[in-house]
């Protein structure tokens, strides 16, 4: 269905949840609480046609926390093939592995962000009262004598527009400049030494029910089938590589790429659709979940590797958590959301420890 673009002219005025960023967190959270709110807002900074080449990965408990938002239809409509299985190479040894079979739910998949946003803005935009507003950006948040956050100013097209609301919700990513402004500091950070870079290929003779793994000196390639013939292949590379090296990332991806005896051969007989993008060192981190009148729902509040099962299972509780709180009561405007933090930190707590573990194994 079309995308339900809010004008300028209707804008001002009062909207029950507002919600700055329109991706997997904002989307979701839009789509979730839009049965508990008049009218709901989406606020989002990009275009709809910017994207840049990153892919989303759940296993089971990521099927299971799509399922229990009503968007596991959703995300499968985006067409990426369920893999049950990885080949897993470490060094020269390889094992064929298979994922285990609990239910219907058992099964591990990887979409490109390019079709996975869109499809969940799409579907939030589906519920006749949310509105999505892009490209926008907040440039200042009001609040109440009582420090209570109760209103954006947004620039839209070149004119800033002051918007009230019962809920600001954030969720436009780990440096949002927003979560300072509601005085959201982190309490916990994890710098990681691996630097990950990835692009996708298309037409690789590949099977479209496994992934792959190998596992190298300091370094770990990834692929993954992603849908319509392509292929993500993700490389983490620790920084102190880089260091010795002295080479640019890049250059180590497309050598590994190349060398390595099960992609290799594959690349040479297919084709690289995108340029090797950088995500950068990973920066694992913690904020506090709400606050008087806002909340946080995906990585600007509880940061893992975006690209994980982890990272986008963090993104799908946050918003679960709050939907549940908001759903106990019945409406946006008499949700208590104290008591957030520390019910989101227990629900991911395994998450955040296996993934310190990989960023950082000298701090476990």
């Amino acid at each position: 269905m079309p995308m339900r673009q809010t004008g300028g002219t209707m804008i001002a005025g009062h909207w029950e949840v507002v919600v700055v960023g329109g991706r997997i967190a904002g989307a979701s959270t839009a789509w979730a609480l839009a049965p508990y709110a008049e009218r709901i807002l989406v606020v989002d900074a990009s275009r709809a046609t910017t994207f840049w080449p990153q892919q989303s990965t759940w296993d089971r408990s990521g099927n299971l926390a799509w399922a229990e938002l009503g968007l596991l239809d959703t995300v499968l409509a985006c067409g990426a093939p369920r893999t049950y299985g990885d080949t897993y190479r470490v060094g020269d040894e390889v094992v064929e592995r298979e994922y285990p079979c609990e239910d219907e739910h058992s099964y591990r998949m990887s979409v490109s962000r390019e079709v996975l946003d869109p499809a969940l803005l799409a579907a939030a935009c589906s519920r006749e009262n949310v509105d999505v507003l892009r490209p926008a950006q907040v440039r200042d948040i009001a609040f109440d004598a009582e420090g209570r956050a109760g209103g954006v100013t947004v620039r839209h097209a070149g004119t800033d527009h002051k918007i009230t609301c019962d809920l600001l919700v954030l969720a436009d990513g780990r440096l949002s400049r927003n979560a300072g402004r509601v005085g959201a500091k982190a309490y916990r950070v994890v710098e990681s030494p691996w630097f990950a870079l990835l692009a996708y290929y298309e037409n690789l003779p590949l099977p479209t029910d496994r992934s792959y793994f190998s596992l190298q000196d300091r370094s770990v390639l990834i692929s993954t089938p992603c849908g319509d013939k392509q292929w993500c292949i993700a490389l983490d590379r620790h920084q102190s590589l880089i260091d010795e090296s002295g080479q640019h990332p890049v250059r180590s991806y497309d050598r590994m790429v190349r060398d390595d005896p099960y992609l290799g051969p594959a690349v040479a007989g297919g084709r690289r659709t995108t340029s090797v993008g950088g995500a950068g060192r990973l920066r694992m981190l913690r904020r506090p979940m709400s606050g008087p009148g806002w909340c946080l729902v995906g990585d600007v509040g509880y940061h893992l590797d975006p690209v994980t099962a982890q990272g986008t299972r963090a993104a799908l509780v946050t918003t679960r958590i709050l939907r549940d709180r908001i759903a106990a009561v019945g409406r946006v405007t008499d949700v208590d959301l104290t008591g957030l933090t520390d019910e989101r930190d227990a629900a991911l707590e395994t998450e955040w420890a296996y993934t310190e573990q990989i960023v950082a194994p000298e701090q476990s």
